[in-house]
């Protein structure tokens, strides 16, 4: 796996802090809004690293129910009056 370096200074990425600034919410937004459980199919999560990389030995499956009212999932839009 090859990975791009991101520099840091003067020269560094400027979106860095943002990205992971929306990464963290959106992450955090699903954790809130969903309870998670293992798939039917499976005993348990197994969560074991592989010895080549950093990724997990098998992909993590997660089945999410929705924990909040069904009214706060649906999008609204606003509209401007003049």
């Amino acid at each position: 796996m090859i990975a791009a370096k991101v520099s840091t200074g003067r020269r560094g990425c400027p979106g860095i802090m943002l990205g992971t600034t929306v990464t963290v919410i959106l992450f955090a937004r699903m954790l809130h809004s969903f309870t998670w459980t293992a798939p039917p199919n499976a005993s348990r999560i197994n969560l074991a690293e592989s010895h080549h990389d950093i990724l997990l030995t098998h992909p993590l499956l997660a089945r999410p129910n929705p924990r909040l009212p069904p009214q706060l999932y649906t999008a609204s839009i606003l509209t401007l009056k003049p």
